[in-house]
């Protein structure tokens, strides 16, 4: 399996409606953190990674959706609450919170290499962790540049626009937190998967 193959197939990924239960989260955790984004965005990458490769590759049983709308939940309070928002490793909560719901929710459009990945990842092991992270890296470019871009940015812009990012990305996790929790999110991903593989 050609690792760049493998990385140019999530690079396409990231275009496809499929891939945007990752992107939007990933971007609305970011959004949320504020200063703390980008520790935020790496602990989103890495739950992401662990929780994906644990459902595809048969290690861990799929959760429930409901205890994905909880994750979101819980993330957006923690990320907003005064008091706990102080705390240093809120923003890596928040983020592998966020995740882990992510992972859970996304229903992946599967080009050749990465259905292949999937097709023998229960037998890989830790190979698959790795091209599993390769291909998650190409699908998450768009959130790995966001937070790039965060840190590029003049502290006065940034201050500036936190506090309406930070409730525009409160918005995002909550909206998806609630159509998880009453079933809306099957359909909204089915629909984002077909509009995918047209």
């Amino acid at each position: 399996m050609s690792t760049l193959l493998l990385l140019a197939e999530g690079f396409e990924a990231a275009q496809l409606p499929c891939t945007l239960v990752l992107l939007v989260t990933g971007v609305a955790v970011g959004m949320t953190a504020r200063e703390t984004a980008i520790p935020a965005m790496v602990s989103f990458w890495l739950s992401v990674l662990v929780f994906s490769w644990t459902r595809f590759s048969d290690r861990g049983a799929g959760w429930p959706a409901l205890i994905a709308a909880l994750a979101l939940i819980v993330a957006v309070i923690i990320l907003f609450l005064p008091p706990i928002r102080r705390l240093d490793l809120v923003a890596v909560v928040a983020g592998a919170l966020v995740g882990f719901a992510a992972a859970e929710l996304w229903l992946p459009c599967v080009g050749e290499q990465f259905g292949g990945l999937l097709t023998e990842l229960p037998a890989r092991g830790l190979s698959g962790v790795m091209l599993m992270a390769v291909f998650l890296t190409g699908a998450l470019s768009p959130v790995i540049a966001l937070a790039a871009v965060h840190h590029l940015v003049p502290d006065w812009i940034l201050e500036r626009v936190e506090p309406i990012w930070s409730i525009a990305g409160g918005f995002l996790l909550s909206g998806l937190a609630v159509a998880t929790a009453f079933g809306y999110h099957e359909t909204i991903l089915g629909w984002l998967f077909e509009w995918s593989v047209r």
